[in-house]
């Protein structure tokens, strides 16, 4: 009799794992949570004129959008997308079906607080870009000296930048 309740237990155990509770699905896609922007900080590329965001919620909806104008920050939302995951490493954009692209594939980047983006047409990615966690904005840099060209604006973390990832120091 105990060795059978002893079995029911780790059987129980062992379903209960297994099954668990449903945030376990939420934390597989903890990677893709929150703001991304499509320019690092330190980018002061000649006629920079905006950073692009992608701010993907706990719904499944992808916003879209940015800010241009240096210094002013304008914030602007340009599009709205629904997203889904495919599995633990894979999520899928869904896009209108006049774009040129059948959906976007976003997968974990080289470190947690980065991204890539593949847009696939014709069953291939065609366009693959990467995303950096966090929101970016632009500063204007001092001007040039008179007669010469340089950059006159830089990107730079709105706030704050992303917490380091596990085992890196801050």
């Amino acid at each position: 009799m105990l060795l059978i309740n002893r079995c029911s237990l780790v059987g129980l155990l062992l379903v209960a794992t297994a099954c668990g509770p449903e945030s376990k699905d939420k934390d597989d896609t903890d990677w893709i949570l929150g703001v991304f922007s499509n320019r690092d900080v330190g980018d002061s590329s000649l006629g920079l004129d905006g950073v692009g965001r992608y701010n993907f919620r706990e719904d499944g909806t992808l916003s879209i959008g940015g800010v241009s104008e240096c210094e002013k920050n304008i914030e602007t939302v340009t599009d709205e997308y629904e997203w889904s995951r495919e599995s633990d490493d894979l999520v899928v954009v869904s896009v209108p079906e006049d774009s040129i692209f059948e959906e976007w594939r976003v997968t974990p980047g080289s470190d947690c607080n980065s991204v890539r983006v593949d847009q696939i047409q014709d069953g291939e990615a065609r366009v693959s870009y990467g995303l950096t966690r966090g929101a970016v904005c632009m500063k204007e840099l001092p001007p040039c000296p008179e007669g010469t060209s340089c950059e006159d604006c830089e990107t730079v973390w709105c706030d704050e930048p992303p917490p380091p990832c596990e085992g890196e120091s801050s």
